[in-house]
């Protein structure tokens, strides 16, 4: 059978790929873009050609990792080259290269052979700057003096400065750098950058969380010089000519800032690590980093042949100590702090066995092995590197012990769940050697049909080979999450455990455990769609919102709605990320509020929904809001969103109607008395029978007045502060307590009290003011011997939880105007506003607790009903 090319791009190749096919005996197989990696696993060809730039090439060389590919595009461009080169394709060959030919395609081929992945890129700080605007200088002369180069004059200046060429020679060298270097300038100069500072990572920006590259070129990096225990911070300037390098020892605090923000984020890191081997790489890394010193091992135990093994180390290792060879639990220092389990700290060895290392600290990490950390400085570890070096054996040993423990229980439950989960087994070829029935249901075929088909027929091929490349790195388990394509139904999105099954002696098999998460997936569309409504809700609010992030100081402006820059005149995108209280101000000469922001902060935070009223000046000038913070918890941090709601013309007018009261009823109460007065000592004298009628009607109208100014002041107390605990009320008792006032006070009035049994309401004295108030109302507005009945019974639709009272009277009625006001079906006008404030109290005072008034006409009587919540005694 020959062997294929496949030909990624148009359907009709090149002339020159096809007499190339046609030379090698091969046959052509064509390939879409997007289908590329998929065509080369099915293929399996001698080499491929990708003649476009739409082809994903890291999927394709993760399919196909030992066959020679050779990109080919069109035309030459920079992103397609990078892009080609960062792939690991081995040819890179665009058609419109003067050499293009089939003879120069079949020699680059032939000579193609695939390489390593490539690793992250590592960059000189002098890569990719420079000219020949100045030549290497042969002394330490004059440096170059760009703005912000030149060192102080003064006799010992703060930072010291280098300058290198295009090439990474020293050309400068100032006398401050040679001091904090612990160097001659004269041995520095001429010397390669790299090859001559003491730090073996100098050269690759991306080790160590310090490493921050800017927009305009400049590299900072913050290392420690041992023996002299000295912290220096090196800041990479580009030059037309080169790099001019300040380098610039850090105090106490700022040492101490660095270490803090190395030490944020290694336990992450070490938590997300998912082998012993990785969290030992990581731990190299990060004890490297915090501690500022290049010797790092980390040794894990092998209980197969009892002994410590090196998993990770830094660098500088192979070069400055003698080979490190495998240990014996108990053996040397390491092996000793193993069996031992006690750090051990060593301040002078010997040359022999430890080569240039002088101090070391060796810390055991449990049973799992040991972490030894080395200086070429005798005694070089202080009692803060000590408690540094215990604190991160703590975390790595913890790091560990998590990573164990979820191997075995990963183990243990593939075998568990193995029959009732969704299981495969994957061969060396990564055909389907076995799938667990519930999976092969879930595929929408049968286990006999699935075995033997290749897995990129369910999965995303570029995803399964990225995941298979690595395990081939050494990773036994991860994590993926794929979308799953049925032989029936619809594709689901899945997480799939992969793992080593066993080695074989062409591989190794994998398991898979498949979890469907469609479920999840959903959820979080759902979280999607809330976020959504929730957002339009922010931003169209009418009233001023804000969230904020509380920190350390205060909140700070995340986002602002439309409302609150328009109150507060402000541009709500310059105010993120701004502390709200610089934002928003007192109004000018009020110093202090009735409720500090400190407070309300410090509540919010708290997780308490505060509500305050604020004085905050705006754009119309001071006005008051009713403030309400509402916090939420988002990725470990406090939020919260503030509500400005203007209360101002609310108050205004509220103040306003207290004082009209208080002025209205002090005032009418005082000319009412004195009217009563007159018109009495009118009746005293008048002689006239006409004169002595009107003055009657004048002292009964007067004291109605005074009767009505009562009734207000009463209606005032129940609306603004009414009685909130209720309590058990006896209705027989209220009722005969009512009745027995009513008939002193009317005695020409027939007033009846029904047997109401034992029923009982939950209520206030409220009731009673009520109660008193139907009463009189029904007497004054009846005929001249009035009956009033007071009655009870349970509400039929629900009688255990709801009680009717009923005041009964055979008078004219209550005017439909006045019920339809009181009731609100019908708005208050100046013509039909009714004639008392008695029903509005009774209203008022039912409502404050939590019932109801309804009013009919039954029988040539008029029935008022109130509707309480019933109690049990």
């Amino acid at each position: 059978m020959s062997e294929t090319l496949l030909w990624v791009g148009p359907r009709e190749p090149p002339d020159a790929v096809a007499s190339l096919a046609q030379r090698r005996g091969w046959s052509i197989r064509a390939a879409d873009p997007g289908a590329a990696a998929d065509a080369a696993t099915r293929y399996r060809p001698a080499a491929v050609v990708v003649g476009t730039d739409a082809a994903d090439l890291d999927g394709l060389r993760a399919a196909v990792p030992a066959v020679p590919i050779a990109y080919c595009p069109p035309a030459t461009t920079a992103d397609g080259v990078s892009a080609a080169s960062a792939a690991g394709i081995d040819v890179v060959f665009p058609r419109d290269a003067e050499a293009w030919s089939v003879e120069a395609l079949a020699d680059r081929l032939a000579g193609a052979a695939p390489g390593p992945e490539p690793g992250p890129e590592s960059v000189s700080i002098a890569d990719g700057i420079g000219s020949d605007d100045y030549a290497p200088r042969g002394d330490a002369g004059e440096p170059p003096a760009p703005a912000g180069t030149v060192e102080p004059e003064n006799d010992r200046p703060p930072r010291g400065t280098l300058c290198v060429d295009d090439q990474g020679h020293l050309t400068y060298v100032g006398e401050r750098a040679a001091e904090l270097l612990d160097r001659e300038a004269e041995t520095l100069l001429g010397s390669a950058l790299h090859e001559t500072l003491p730090w073996a990572d100098l050269h690759r920006l991306e080790r160590g969380l310090d490493d921050l590259a800017v927009d305009d070129g400049t590299v900072t990096t913050v290392k420690r010089l041992m023996p002299a225990n000295r912290w220096l911070e090196l800041t990479a300037h580009p030059t037309e000519s080169g790099a001019t390098i300040t380098v610039e020892e850090l105090d106490a605090a700022e040492r101490r800032r660095v270490v803090l923000d190395r030490l944020h984020g290694v336990t992450r890191r070490l938590f997300a690590a998912e082998t012993p081997d990785a969290i030992a790489a990581v731990a190299c890394e990060a004890t490297r980093d915090v501690l500022g010193l290049e010797v790092v091992v980390v040794r894990l135990y092998d209980p197969g042949d009892d002994s410590l093994r090196v998993a990770a180390k830094t660098a500088p290792v192979d070069d400055m100590m003698p080979e490190r060879s495998t240990y014996d639990a108990g053996e040397s220092i390491s092996g000793t702090v193993y069996e031992e389990g006690i750090p051990q700290v060593s301040t002078e060895l010997g040359e022999e066995r430890f080569g240039e290392i002088s101090s070391t600290i060796s810390l055991p990490l449990g049973a799992h092995g040991v972490l030894s950390i080395g200086s070429t400085a005798p005694d070089a570890f202080d009692e803060g590197d000590v408690s540094l070096a215990r604190l991160l054996s703590t975390t790595v040993t913890a790091a560990l012990d998590r990573a164990e423990r979820e191997t075995q229980l990963r183990r243990r439950e593939a075998v568990l769940e193995s029959v009732r989960g969704m299981v495969f087994v994957l061969d060396e070829d990564r055909l389907i050697d076995y799938v667990s029935a519930p999976l092969a249901q879930h595929l929408g075929a049968n286990r006999e049909e699935l075995v033997g088909e290749h897995i990129v027929e369910f999965v995303d091929v570029a995803a399964f080979y990225r995941a298979e490349n690595r395990l081939r790195e050494g990773v036994s388990e991860l994590s993926l999450e794929l979308r799953i394509e049925p032989v029936e139904g619809e594709s689901f999105p899945a997480q799939v455990e992969l793992s080593v099954l066993e080695p074989t002696d062409r591989g190794t098999s994998l398991v898979g455990i498949v979890e469907d998460r469609s479920t999840l997936a959903e959820t979080r569309e759902d979280l999607r769609r809330e976020h959504e409504r929730l957002w339009t809700l922010f931003e169209n609010l009418p009233d001023p919102v804000v969230d904020a992030e509380h920190v350390e100081g205060g909140p700070v402006i995340r986002a602002a709605n439309d409302a609150f820059a328009e109150v507060f005149d402000v541009d709500r995108d310059s105010i993120v990320g701004r502390p709200i209280d610089e934002v928003l101000s007192l109004p000018g000469g009020e110093q202090t509020a009735d409720t500090p922001p400190e407070a309300i902060n410090e509540r919010v935070r708290e997780g308490e929904v505060t509500g305050a009223k604020v004085r905050r000046e705006t754009v119309h000038g001071a006005r008051t809001f009713l403030f309400r913070g509402i916090p939420y918890a988002e990725n470990g941090a406090v939020r919260a969103f503030g509500i400005y709601t203007d209360v101002t013309d609310i108050e205004r007018r509220e103040r306003h109607v207290k004082v009209l009261d208080r002025l209205l009823r002090h005032n009418l109460r005082n000319d009412l008395g004195v009217v009563i007065g007159r018109a009495e000592n009118v009746l005293d004298r008048a002689d006239d029978p006409e004169a002595e009628s009107e003055a009657a009607a004048l002292v009964e109208a007067a004291e109605g007045l005074i009767d009505l100014s009562d009734t207000a002041k009463r209606i005032r107390r129940i609306i603004e502060d009414p009685e909130t605990e209720r309590s058990t009320v006896d209705v027989a008792g209220l009722f005969e307590a009512a009745a027995v006032d009513a008939r002193g006070r009317f005695p020409h009035a027939t007033i009846r009290v029904d047997d109401v049994g034992d029923l009982a309401v939950l209520a206030t004295s409220d009731l009673r003011l009520a109660l008193e108030e139907l009463l009189e109302n029904a007497v004054v507005h009846g005929d001249d011997t009035p009956t009033v009945e007071l009655r009870a019974a349970p509400f039929d639709p629900a009688p255990e939880e709801w009680v009717d009272l009923f005041v009964v009277d055979d008078g004219p009625g209550i005017p439909e105007t006045e019920r339809a006001a009181v009731t609100g079906s019908r708005e208050i006008t100046q013509l039909q506003h009714g004639s008392g404030l008695g029903l509005w109290l009774v209203r008022w005072a039912v409502e404050s607790i939590g019932g109801d008034v309804g009013f009919e006409r039954r029988d040539g009587t008029t029935v008022v009903r109130l509707r309480l919540r019933r109690a049990t005694k």
